[in-house]
């Protein structure tokens, strides 16, 4: 393991070298130097996966995907990222990892303004799209919802967790804060608290919505005080797609909404229990978007460096891995840095006979195989 990522080191610096010269071309043309501008991130993203094997095998294949697809966009966009399979606190476990990995990201990266948490089963398939960041001035939670069916106590469509913008103020260590605190009491008494909000007629409870039940009962109990800081975001672009929605859409935007995170909420793409009975339709179509983004992927980060792989080369290299091959923090290490190899080498290939500035590639390419 540990000789499969030095090689793609080795392979990775090579990839550099020779889309050097392909970029200084872009830049003579004007292309690429305004548009990834070099400069201290104000945006993380973050996004985790289980810290256990999925019961479904091809699940962990699909969380492998979801990660590249984050980092390529994060690569792209010049973001600082978390993609991980850790637990930010043991407190806080399962589908409450999120609330825990936005508090510890919130202390430990003061230099952050806007945390862009992202559910690992979606898929970013507009990789151009940047959020209006400067649009968003005075808010401070950017938000998939519907306000109606927010304030009647819908826990199911009065908003969405799977995609949220949170802006670094106080006010949103305080809310997460009592998130986090509503994570830490125990099933079935959570229901008992929760219900005295979640109250909509045509909501069922549901106990598997965890955190998202516990933000649309904070947000309703306090909903005057947090109206101001909250923007429900359901027009203009998709920031938080169904792909139910988009089925018979070949996923490209339009002039009337930018299609930009599709989540495939309710697939189980780890654990293959889909309730309504159609989960090889969301395989279907969750393959459909990552190699549709990683199309565009391909073709916008040719210009750009290889992927930073110095925190998978320390992980592959740690007794944890070396001594359990199937742990998930190897395989996603040395999954990430294989799947960025095989795009790089498809790259080079189809360059080869066409830039004049690559009259040694086919030998080096050769070498690095």
């Amino acid at each position: 393991m540990f000789e499969v990522v030095i090689a793609t080191a080795f392979y990775s610096g090579i990839c550099y070298m020779i889309f050097e010269g392909t970029a200084r071309q872009f830049t003579k043309m004007g292309i690429g130097g305004s548009m990834f501008p070099q400069q201290t991130p104000e945006l993380m993203i973050i996004s985790t996966i289980h810290n256990k094997p999925c019961k479904y095998t091809p699940g962990d294949h699909y969380n492998f995907m979801s990660i590249v697809n984050k980092q390529d966009y994060a690569r792209l966009h010049s973001y600082k990222i978390i993609a991980t399979s850790g637990v930010a606190d043991p407190s806080l476990d399962n589908m409450w990892n999120k609330v825990g990995w936005l508090l510890k990201a919130y202390h430990e990266h003061p230099e952050i303004e806007w945390y862009l948490w992202i559910d690992s089963d979606t898929m970013i398939i507009n990789p151009t799209f940047e959020m209006p960041l400067k649009k968003f001035k005075g808010k401070d939670l950017i938000i998939w919802g519907n306000e109606t069916a927010l304030l009647e106590g819908d826990g199911r469509n009065g908003m969405n967790s799977g995609v949220m913008l949170f802006r670094r103020t106080p006010w949103m260590e305080e809310f997460l804060t009592k998130v986090a605190a509503l994570g830490r009491i125990p099933e079935p008494e959570l229901g008992k608290v929760l219900k005295k909000e979640l109250n909509a007629p045509t909501y069922r409870y549901d106990s598997g919505l965890r955190d998202q039940n516990a933000i649309t009962y904070v947000l309703k109990q306090e909903w005057a005080e947090q109206q101001s800081h909250v923007l429900l975001v359901n027009k203009q672009y998709c920031l938080n797609c169904y792909w139910r929605d988009l089925l018979n859409n070949d996923l490209k935007s339009d002039d009337t909404k930018v299609n930009f995170i599709n989540h495939f909420s309710g697939c189980q793409l780890c654990t293959q229990q889909n309730k309504e009975g159609d989960y090889k339709v969301c395989e279907a179509e969750y393959t459909k978007s990552f190699e549709y983004a990683n199309g565009v992927f391909s073709k916008l980060l040719k210009r750009m460096p290889p992927r930073d792989i110095t925190h998978q080369m320390q992980l592959a290299t740690t007794p944890y891995c070396k001594s359990n091959e199937h742990a998930k923090d190897c395989r996603v290490a040395v999954t990430s840095v294989a799947a960025y190899k095989e795009r790089r080498a498809e790259e080079m290939r189809s360059k080869l006979d066409s830039d004049d500035d690559l009259p040694v590639a086919r030998h080096l390419l050769a070498a690095a195989a």
